[in-house]
């Protein structure tokens, strides 16, 4: 009688498992996805699978505090998408700044003010290299300049003031960028059948801990004028 059960029971668990309807699963499947690498060019990134990954932290490179306006005031920049299953392939690559600026406003209290709202498009880098392959480009201060010379700051919280003709803002002669600014580098992937990936969560692949490697990724970098 044991044994008539035990074979009820797996029959009627064989026959269940069978006609599972997979639309009804949780669980959705994975799809493909790229995600973005970008390192300061100047600096030795590390062979591959060492850990060497602080040199291409933040702050890896800077614009210079004197003659930001001369062609060689720039910082050069290296940034691959990566497909890990190969399946997707990304025609063009859009590079966005944000310039965050600090002050401290009428109680004494230090602010911040994100210039570009998150970032500016600064760059367009079409047709992108293949799989793993680094895209070189370069951004000068005259270029960050043009991107943010016409924003406004209410300092005060009343008055709109240009931030580059701020006199509680002295900038350096000759240049447009002091030591208090930041600028904050972001990418978006297009893939060929016209699929955008812009946006990463803090914790996912944007903190890959994982030595530098062909699958490295990070979602920003981050410098200043020094």
């Amino acid at each position: 009688m044991k044994k008539t059960l035990i074979y009820a029971f797996t029959a009627a668990f064989l026959a269940l498992v069978g006609c599972r309807d997979e639309s009804m699963n949780p669980i959705p499947a994975w799809e493909p996805g790229v995600h973005g690498f970008g390192v300061f060019a100047d600096i030795t990134e590390g062979a591959v699978g060492s850990s060497n990954k602080a040199n291409i932290a933040d702050y890896g490179k800077n614009f210079p505090l004197a003659a930001q306006n001369t062609d060689a005031a720039k910082v050069n920049f290296k940034l691959r998408w990566v497909s890990l299953d190969s399946k997707l392939t990304v025609s063009k690559i859009d590079v966005y700044i944000d310039m965050i600026e600090s002050y401290t406003d009428p109680d004494g209290n230090p602010k911040t003010a994100s210039l570009g709202n998150g970032g500016v498009l600064a760059k367009t880098l079409t047709p992108a290299a293949a799989n793993r392959q680094w895209n070189a480009f370069s951004l000068t201060p005259t270029e960050i300049y043009t991107l943010f010379k016409d924003v406004t700051v209410k300092y005060d919280k009343v008055n709109a003031v240009p931030v580059f003709n701020n006199p509680k803002t002295p900038r350096p002669a000759g240049a447009w960028f002091n030591k208090t600014d930041k600028f904050v580098m972001t990418w978006r992937l297009t893939t060929s059948d016209g699929l955008l990936f812009k946006t990463w969560e803090p914790g996912s692949i944007c903190a890959d801990p994982t030595a530098v490697s062909e699958a490295s990724a990070n979602c920003s970098l981050t410098w200043g004028a020094r």
